[in-house]
């Protein structure tokens, strides 16, 4: 997509990161009159208060988390929503468009939702990671099992 495309005739809504947050974006302007572009930089939705047990191997990776598309597939039959697997790298306001990764998509926005998540904070002591690493990722939780 261009930043120089000629105007929709639907308000454009980006919406960053497909957790918790996104997902109830999505659901909830859906039936909206608007078209609805979701990044993310996973192709899966995670189900992140069951890291531990995946972490402790109570459960498989496969069991709390599953294909973003498949979530979504009622939203994404009415035909406003388009899902793309990149990691936003800068948000320009001003141009109101989002950059990914790749370089070279700038995705246009009318209304923008962050919902990219949060991670881990040692406050100022990341020497604390080597024996206390956190639990965000399937890759953390995997990590910590293999300890």
């Amino acid at each position: 997509m261009s930043a120089n495309a000629t105007p929709p005739s639907r308000p454009r809504v980006v919406i960053i990161g497909c957790g918790f947050g996104g997902i109830e974006a999505v659901r909830a302007l859906a039936p909206a009159d608007v078209e609805i572009t979701l990044v993310d930089r996973t192709n899966h939705h995670l189900f992140q208060p069951l890291l531990y047990q995946v972490a402790t191997a109570g459960l498989s990776a496969p069991a709390i988390s599953g294909p973003i598309r498949h979530i979504l597939r009622k939203e994404m039959q009415r035909g406003n929503l388009t899902i793309l697997l990149g990691e936003v790298t800068r948000i320009d306001t001003r141009a109101r468009t989002v950059e990914l990764d790749d370089g070279k998509d700038r995705i246009p926005y009318d209304h923008l939702i962050v919902a990219a998540g949060a991670t881990h904070s040692y406050f100022g002591n990341d020497q604390w990671a080597q024996h206390a690493p956190g639990l965000k990722t399937l890759e953390d939780a995997t990590a910590i099992r293999h300890r």
